[in-house]
């Protein structure tokens, strides 16, 4: 690699492992207000519960990511032969304790094979179903597909809450108070 990849691969390391915490989190704050007995609750016939949504991401961040934990390995299927999908999407009657670590081990997973990787593994291939990807194309399938389902999660339990929903970003017509307050920060560091 050249100096200038390098630097981008390692730029991108970063940004991607510091965005997916952020979605993360983003996913926890949602998660910390679902109440007990909502966990299976899906908002039509067929939609997906909160419990659904969280068993398919770990199942899906185990299978793709666990055989990745401690780095690249050559030959490493992003597909487990052990998992069943179909079961992730099957309700449980999970409480929210048992929610919650389900939650834990499919990011642990997913964010240790990420800090795991290197520059050099981006270019490397990573066997999905048996469909090449380099690591850097699959590392992005699963941002997008882990965001998606985060954001359903989000809107979900949203959806549930109603006016008792705490939001997780800047609140309706706070905006100004917001930048003023970052600028006020800007200001201050400076100084």
């Amino acid at each position: 690699m050249t100096p200038s990849e390098l630097f981008l691969s390692d730029l991108y390391l970063s940004d991607v492992r510091e965005r997916m915490r952020g979605v993360k989190a983003l996913g926890e704050g949602a998660l910390a207000q679902l109440t007990d007995g909502e966990a299976d609750t899906a908002l039509s016939p067929g939609g997906n519960s909160a419990g659904v949504l969280v068993r398919h991401l770990a199942g899906n961040m185990r299978s793709r990511w666990g055989g990745l934990r401690s780095g690249f390995t050559a030959g490493v299927e992003g597909e487990t032969g052990t998992r069943d999908r179909d079961a992730e999407f099957e309700e449980r009657g999970l409480s929210l304790a048992e929610l919650r670590a389900e939650w834990e081990d499919g990011w642990a997973v997913f964010l240790d094979a990420l800090d795991h990787l290197t520059p050099a593994d981006l270019t490397r291939t990573l066997t999905i179903r048996s469909e090449p990807h380099t690591v850097l194309a699959a590392i992005q399938r699963q941002v997008a597909h882990y965001s998606g389902h985060v954001y359903q999660l989000v809107f979900l339990i949203k959806t549930l809450r109603g006016e008792e929903w705490e939001t997780l970003s800047i609140a309706r017509g706070g905006s100004a108070a917001y930048n003023a307050g970052l600028q006020k920060s800007t200001s201050e560091s400076e100084i």
